[in-house]
C-alpha cells in the first residue's frame, strides 16, 4: 500500500464500519458468463494455475530487500519482472520510466551512551534527514561529534508531541524528542516532528503506529517530512529507555547517512506486458501491483508482484495452448514509485508511478473494462473476511464471481476505492473501474515494518486471491457487454446529497438541481441496463453468422457509451480530502458541507455565548482534528502542504477539496486573545465567502458531469 494515511483515522474503525454494512448484491454482469458457478473454460483456465510458482516468486521478490522509488534496488527487481515477462512470449512489453524523488539510506546506529552503549535496532525515517549525508549532492549535518557525523545528546519523552506535551518540558535545547507516533491524534508524523524543530529538538525518535496497532518490536517506515533527523525504533526500546529516564537523564549516540535526489537527478520505472486481444484489441483488463517496498515488504507488496507473474504466465500459456482465447487486450503491470516518490513542496507524492502510466496511456483508459489492482495479496489472515474494495460499477461483477467461487462467506466487499493504492490512479483520475484486492485484517501491526517478511505470509491467501482475479480477469476479456452498472453510484450521492441538505440549508435550491440532475442520470442508467440485457439475451439467441455481427456491433457500441459515460461520472462525483489532504474519499461537494455544518455550530453557539460549545464545535472542522493539538506554526506548515495540490493530485479533476482555516479562531477564543466579536464576525466570513460558495461550485460541477453523462447514454439508446 502507498503511505496509508487512511489509518490516522484508524483502521480498526473504518473495517468495523464496513463490516456493519450490508454487502449490496446486484445482477449478474450482462454476457459475463454463468449465472452460477463457473463455465467449463473458466474451470479448465483456473486448473492451470500453479500456487507454487506464485510463491516461489514471493520468495524471490522478498528476498531482493527494500526497494524504495527510485533506487537501484527497485530498478533491479523490475528488471527481474521484465525478464520473466520475456521468457513468456507475450505480444510486447513495455519499460517506461519518469521522474521521482529518491533517497538512499546507509544504515543507522542508535546507542544509550549513558549506559554501556547498548545499541538500540533503528532506521531513520523514508526520506526524511538522517544525522548526516546530501540532498541533491548539497552536503548537511546535524551531527555534534566526529565532524558532524554522530550526534550525542540527553532525550526527553515528550509523549505524543503535542504543543501541550512540548510546553510541559519547555525548549529541548538541542536535546532528542522521543515520541510515540499515535495517527490518530497526530493525524501524521510530520506534525509532531515539525513541534519539535520549532521546540529545540536535534532529532526526533519515533515509536508506534497508533492505539492498539503498535508492534512491540516495529520499526516504522514511511515518508515524513521533518526539519530535524526523524528515526524510528520499537515501542519496546522505546519501553526501555522510558525505564532508564525513571532512574535519571538518558543519552543517546546516534549515527547515520541518507543522501536524497530530487526528481531532477532520479527516475523510477513502470514494467508492463501487453498480450493482444484478438477482436477487440482496443479494449483493455489491467492487472497491475507495485514493485516498491518498505523493508522487504512480503505482503506489501511483493505479493501482489507474485500474483501479476503467475496471471500473466497462466493466461499467455493457455493462449498458447488454445486453451484461452482473449478477444479484449491483457496488460499485466509492474508499477514503481507507489510507496511515495513525489516531487518536493507538495503533501501528494504517493501512487507516483499508476498516475503517469494513466497520463502515458490515454488509449488505454479510453478502453478500459476493468483494472485488477493488487496491494497486499499474501498476509496469514487470522479473522475476519477479506476485504475487496471497488468502484461501485462494478459492484454486481465482483459479487458474482465471489459468489460462483463459493467465497461468499469469505470476501465481501464496500465502495469506493480509496487514495491508498494505485487503485486510485485509475478510477479518480483515469475513470475507470477499479478493484482493489485486499486488505486483510490483523495486517496493520505489520504494515510498513521490517517484520513484514515471507513469514507472516499465507499460500492460502494467495491461492483465493488468484482464483478470485483469474476469474475476473476472464469475465472481464469476454464480456459481450461491458460489466457496468452506474445505479449504485447513483444511489451513494444521492444519500450524500440528501444528508448535505440539511447541513447546508442556505444551498437548498442548488442540491434540488443537482439531487433532479441525479434523477435523470438514473433514467439513462436504468434505460442503458435495460438495452444490455436485451442484447445480451439477442446475442445469445442469434442463429446466423450476420445476425451475431450485426448485435456485435450494438454491444460496441453501447460499451463505447458505457465507458465513456464512466469516465465523466467517477473522477467528476468523487471528492478527497477529510483529516489529512486525500485521506476521507466522498462526494465531490462533501468536505465542504461538513465544515460548513461545523461552522455554523460555532457561529450559534458563540451567538448564545457558549464558548466552549463554540470550540467542540471548531475541533469537528476537518483539519482541526489535529490541528487543535499543535502550534499555530506547525498546524500552518502543514496547511500550506496541503493546500498545494499540482501534478499528482488535485489540478486535474479539481477533486482534492480546499480547507478552511479556523484555528487561529480556535487558539485565540481558547486563550481569550480573540474577542467573542471578532471570532463571530470571521466564522461568519469563512462560512459565507469560502465554504458556501465552494460548495455551491461543487454542485455545479455534479450537475454538468450527470447531465453531460445522460446525454452520452442517451445517444447510445435505441
Amino acid at each position: 500500500m502507498s503511505t496509508r494515511r487512511m489509518v490516522a483515522i484508524g483502521l480498526a474503525l473504518v473495517l468495523f464500519v464496513i463490516a456493519a454494512m450490508p454487502v449490496s448484491i446486484g445482477a449478474p454482469p450482462l454476457g459475463g458468463g454463468a449465472v452460477s458457478g463457473l463455465t467449463p473454460e473458466e474451470a479448465r483456465v483456473l486448473r492451470g494455475l500453479d500456487y507454487g510458482n506464485a510463491w516461489a516468486q514471493l520468495e524471490y521478490l522478498s528476498g531482493l530487500g527494500e526497494k524504495t522509488a527510485g533506487s537501484a534496488e527497485e530498478r533491479a527487481a523490475q528488471q527481474y519482472v521484465y525478464d520473466e515477462f520475456a521468457a513468456m512470449g507475450l505480444d510486447e512489453i513495455w519499460w517506461e520510466t519518469f521522474p521521482v524523488a529518491n533517497w538512499k539510506h546507509y544504515g543507522t546506529t542508535v546507542k544509550i551512551a549513558s549506559h554501556g552503549d547498548e545499541e538500540v535496532p533503528a532506521t531513520v525515517y523514508g526520506d526524511t534527514y538522517s544525522i548526516w549525508g546530501r540532498v541533491d549532492h548539497a552536503p548537511y549535518s546535524f551531527g555534534n561529534a566526529n565532524g558532524g557525523r554522530t550526534l550525542v545528546a540527553d532525550v526527553v519523552d515528550v509523549g505524543l508531541g503535542t504543543a501541550a506535551d512540548f510546553a510541559t518540558v519547555g525548549d529541548l535545547q538541542g536535546a532528542i524528542a522521543l515520541v510515540h507516533r499515535d495517527d490518530n491524534v497526530q493525524g501524521w508524523p510530520n506534525t509532531p516532528a515539525e513541534e519539535a524543530g520549532l521546540h529545540g529538538a536535534s532529532a526526533v525518535l519515533f515509536y508506534g503506529y497508533y492505539d492498539g496497532y503498535d508492534n512491540p518490536e516495529g520499526l516504522k517506515q514511511d515518508s515524513v517530512f521533518s526539519p530535524v533527523p526523524a528515526i524510528s525504533i520499537s515501542p519496546r526500546s522505546a519501553q526501555h529507555i522510558q525505564d532508564l529516564l525513571e532512574a535519571g537523564p538518558v543519552t543517546l549516540e546516534i549515527e547515520g547517512r541518507v543522501d536524497t535526489l530530487s526528481e531532477k537527478f532520479s527516475e523510477s520505472v513502470n514494467v508492463a506486458g501487453i498480450l493482444r486481444g484478438t477482436t477487440r484489441a482496443d479494449e483493455y483488463v489491467v492487472i497491475s501491483g507495485h514493485i516498491d517496498t518498505w523493508w522487504a515488504g512480503s505482503n506489501d507488496d511483493c505479493s501482489s508482484i507474485a500474483v501479476v507473474l503467475e496471471l500473466a504466465r497462466l493466461f499467455s500459456e493457455a493462449r498458447t495452448l488454445g486453451t484461452f482465447v482473449n478477444e479484449r487486450t491483457l496488460v499485466f503491470m509492474s508499477v514503481g514509485a507507489e510507496e511515495t516518490g513525489g516531487p518536493g513542496g507538495t503533501w501528494y507524492n504517493w501512487l507516483v508511478g499508476s498516475y503517469e502510466f494513466v497520463l502515458a496511456h490515454p488509449d488505454v483508459l479510453a478502453g478500459l473494462v476493468v483494472e485488477l489492482n493488487l496491494d497486499g495479496v499474501s498476509f496469514r489472515k487470522t479473522s475476519g473476511r477479506y476485504w475487496v474494495e471497488n468502484t461501485w460499477e462494478v459492484n454486481p461483477f465482483v459479487a458474482e464471481a465471489i459468489g460462483d467461487l463459493g467465497l461468499t462467506g469469505a470476501v465481501a466487499y464496500y465502495n469506493p476505492v480509496w487514495s491508498w493504492t494505485d487503485a486510485w490512479s485509475f478510477a479518480a483520475k483515469g475513470g475507470g473501474s477499479a478493484i482493489q484486492m485486499m486488505w486483510i485484517q490483523g495486517f496493520d501491526s505489520y504494515y510498513h515494518t521490517q517484520l513484514d517478511t515471507i513469514d507472516v505470509q499465507s499460500p492460502d491467501t494467495v491461492q483465493l486471491v488468484l482464483r478470485l482475479n483469474a476469474l475476473l480477469a476472464i469475465r472481464g476479456v469476454h464480456a459481450l457487454v461491458v460489466p457496468l452498472d452506474f445505479q449504485p453510484t447513483v444511489d451513494w450521492a444521492a444519500s450524500y446529497l440528501r444528508s448535505e441538505r440539511m447541513t447546508v440549508p442556505a444551498a437548498a435550491g442548488d442540491i434540488d438541481a443537482a439531487l433532479a440532475a441525479l434523477a435523470t442520470l438514473r433514467s439513462r442508467v436504468v434505460a442503458a441496463n435495460a438495452y444490455a440485457a436485451d442484447v445480451s439475451a439477442r446475442y445469445a439467441r442469434a442463429t446466423t453468422p450476420d445476425e451475431e455481427a450485426a448485435i456485435l456491433a450494438e454491444a460496441d457500441a453501447l460499451n463505447g457509451a458505457l465507458i465513456d459515460a464512466r469516465r465523466i461520472i467517477t473522477p467528476w462525483t468523487l471528492g478527497e480530502g477529510g483529516l489529512m489532504g486525500s485521506w476521507d474519499v466522498f462526494l465531490r461537494s462533501d468536505q465542504h458541507a461538513h465544515d460548513y455544518g461545523f461552522v455554523s455550530s460555532a457561529i450559534t453557539a458563540l451567538h448564545r455565548n457558549r464558548i466552549g460549545s463554540a470550540l467542540v464545535a471548531l475541533e469537528g472542522v476537518y483539519t482541526m482534528e489535529w490541528g487543535r493539538h499543535f502550534s499555530r506554526h506547525t498546524y500552518l506548515t502543514l496547511f500550506d502542504g496541503m493546500v498545494n495540490t499540482y501534478m499528482y493530485w488535485g489540478d486535474d479533476f479539481d477533486q482534492q477539496q480546499a480547507y478552511v482555516d479556523v484555528q487561529g479562531i480556535y487558539l485565540g477564543l481558547k486563550d481569550g486573545s480573540v474577542s467573542k466579536a471578532a471570532a463571530l464576525a470571521d466564522l461568519i466570513w469563512i462560512r459565507d465567502a469560502q465554504l458556501l460558495p465552494w460548495f455551491q461550485e461543487d454542485l455545479r460541477t455534479l450537475v454538468w458531469a450527470w447531465s453531460r453523462a445522460a446525454a452520452v447514454l442517451d445517444a447510445a439508446l435505441p
